[in-house]
């Protein structure tokens, strides 16, 4: 399945997500790419929309990959497997997720403009991401909302690799996992799925919150 972009996966995906007769849902969307694709399942539910930023750890000789993943209040989701590999210390990990952290809560300034986070409490809370490959900022987010005693926790993405849910599965919080498309290799080409994939910005998910 190839979708058009992210708006039309979302609506795609919100079909899905409606057979599920959740109650009281809220849409969260991992910014920046499951942002749109968020705005699309929420006007389909007719539900709020709101964002969990989340920023990468990178590996510090190798900044552009990563070994985790730490969202705004400094909920982490490491690889461990890879942590071990690297053989990096209990210090190294503080002071990188520290640092890592500051950005997720400027991004998280800047998108909500200091508004109360919503009540998660008792609510059918939907994850939202343009496309699960690693899936631990997916498994960063669970972390996060699970800590709010949400009424259950779906994860909702267009296309995901095979791995990424057999991991999210794993969690005995997650209630349901819903995706149109899965691939076998744990990393793929996700413009491959969209025939269009703009590269988006700070405007584009603001524009997509108002």
């Amino acid at each position: 399945m190839i979708f058009q972009d992210r708006t039309q996966a979302g609506r795609k995906l919100a079909q899905e997500l409606k057979s599920l007769g959740l109650i009281d849902p809220l849409v969260l969307a991992l910014p920046r790419g499951g942002v749109p694709v968020g705005r699309a399942v929420s006007n389909v539910l007719a539900c709020a929309l709101d964002v969990i930023p989340l920023m990468k750890i990178p590996i510090p000789w190798s900044p552009e990959a990563s070994y985790g993943v730490v969202a705004m209040d400094g909920t982490p989701a490491l690889n461990m497997p890879l942590v071990h590999r690297l053989e990096l210390s209990e210090r190294e990990l503080e002071v990188a997720t520290s640092l890592v952290r500051h950005e997720a809560e400027r991004r998280e300034q800047l998108y909500r403009q200091g508004k109360p986070y919503p009540e998660l409490e008792n609510r059918s809370v939907i994850l939202v991401d343009d496309g699960l490959a690693s899936g631990y900022s997916m498994l960063a987010a669970v972390n996060f909302v699970k800590k709010r005693r949400p009424r259950a926790v779906i994860v909702a993405a267009p296309i995901a690799s095979d791995s990424a849910v057999r991991m999210l599965a794993a969690d005995r919080d997650v209630a349901a996992i819903v995706t149109l498309v899965n691939d076998a290799e744990p990393f793929f080409s996700l413009a491959a799925y969209y025939k269009e994939f703009k590269t988006l910005t700070d405007g584009d998910v603001l524009r997509e919150l108002v």
